[in-house]
Formats: C-alpha cells, sequence, structure tokens
C-alpha cells in the first residue's frame, strides 16, 4: 500500500490493523471489577465511524445471589439511591472514556451475563441503550423475579431483554424494529425466556407481571 493511500485512512483503522483500541484492556478490567466477572469482547466492528462492541461476562454465581449484591449496591457498581441518580455509573464513565481515548464512537451492540443457572441477553435498542438502562434492567429484574420465575418453581435458562410484538401490515418484523425509534421503555414491556420445560421461549410481559403466549412475537437479537 502507498504512503499516501496509508494517510487517506481513518485514523482508527490504522490503530486497529496495529494495536486494536486504545485503552480496551482498562475497560475490560473496569466490567471484571465491578460485576465480579471474566470479560470477553467478542466482536469489535467500525461502520460509519461507529464502533459496536458485543462484550459476554462470565459470573461464578446464580441469578438470586447476584440480585442480593446488586440490591446492595455492590454489583456492578449501580447507583440505586435516588439522589444519585443523575450520576453517571462506572460502567458509563469507563465506556465514555475508552470513546475518548480513541475519538470515536463507542457503542455496546450486546451485553451477555453468564451466571451459574442462567444467562441474560441484552440487545441495543438506540445509541448507548444498553449502558444508559442496564441499571435499571438489572433493579426491574429483581423486582420481577417471583413472577418470570413461575413462582419461583422455575429458573429460566436465558432471559432476553427486549423481545418485541409484530406489528401487523409489516413485510418483517425485524425491518420494523431497525426502522422505527426506539425508547428506553421498550426494554421493560417484553422479555423472551427459555425454561428447560418447554422447546418454545416465552414471553413475559412486565406490566401484567405474566408469561404470555409467544406466537405473536420474536427475539430481538435473530
Amino acid at each position: 500500500m502507498s504512503d499516501q493511500n496509508q494517510n487517506n485512512q481513518h485514523p482508527f483503522q490504522q490503530r486497529k490493523e496495529l494495536n486494536g483500541l486504545l485503552g480496551l484492556r482498562t475497560f475490560k478490567n473496569h466490567l471484571e471489577r465491578d460485576f465480579f466477572a471474566d470479560a470477553t469482547i467478542q466482536e469489535i466492528t467500525l461502520e460509519n465511524e461507529q464502533v459496536d462492541l458485543i462484550v459476554e461476562l462470565n459470573c461464578n454465581f446464580s441469578l438470586t445471589e447476584s440480585l442480593f449484591y446488586l440490591n446492595n449496591g455492590n454489583w456492578g457498581s449501580f447507583y440505586t439511591s435516588k439522589a444519585n441518580q443523575s450520576e453517571a455509573s462506572p460502567f458509563q464513565t469507563a465506556l465514555f472514556n475508552l470513546s475518548e481515548e480513541n475519538q470515536v464512537n463507542i457503542d455496546i451492540a450486546e451485553l451477555t451475563i453468564n451466571l451459574k443457572d442462567t444467562s441474560i441477553i441484552v440487545t441495543k435498542i438506540f445509541t448507548n441503550s444498553i449502558p444508559d438502562e442496564l441499571g435499571t434492567i438489572l433493579c426491574s429484574i429483581s423486582e420481577n423475579f417471583v413472577h418470570f420465575t413461575k413462582g419461583l418453581s422455575e429458573m429460566p435458562y436465558e432471559i432476553f431483554v427486549p423481545v418485541f410484538e409484530e406489528q401487523e401490515n409489516e413485510p418483517s418484523a425485524l425491518q420494523d424494529v431497525k426502522s422505527t425509534k426506539k425508547s428506553k421503555t421498550d426494554y421493560f414491556d417484553f422479555w423472551g425466556l427459555y425454561f428447560e420445560s418447554s422447546p418454545d421461549s416465552s414471553i413475559y410481559d412486565l406490566k401484567n407481571k405474566t408469561i404470555i403466549d409467544e406466537s405473536d412475537f420474536f427475539l430481538l437479537n435473530q
């Protein structure tokens, strides 16, 4: 490649070829410390000067244990006090610092939290939706725990956040998701659940705190 072509490259593309994202190790260490987990970055993509990360956290404790730590303010280091709701969480701050160090917009496309008894898969629905809403999502999992576990009788082995209801007269439900502006409230309408007792997915309706028929829904990440 000629020197002229190298100079015409986007600066991040040059760094990616040589060293990857600057500060990625520090960002990974923050996640591991705050979530008591082993963290892996499964994929990095560059599109329209936007870097999307797919993050996987592997935690050596159960969902009930993680929610106990969450409610005590220890897991994820989220601020649960109303007085601190306007402050950025350590997760948001670490991601912002990573973007600043690389001088490029960096976001989380998908976050998977693998626990001993279940996996929580959260998918991006708008810019910064995962870092901005993860604390509230985890608190909502705690609040709805009794209901989506069927009165504590069965733990889902996967929880997908969110799922969307298919719209009539749409050629593709997935196309509808991509073309329609989403808001943070969409994280708190419907979740997808997988139980060992059923080969099919189930849908949890957060507003009514009940598990409903999944026939009119689809998982966002499919």
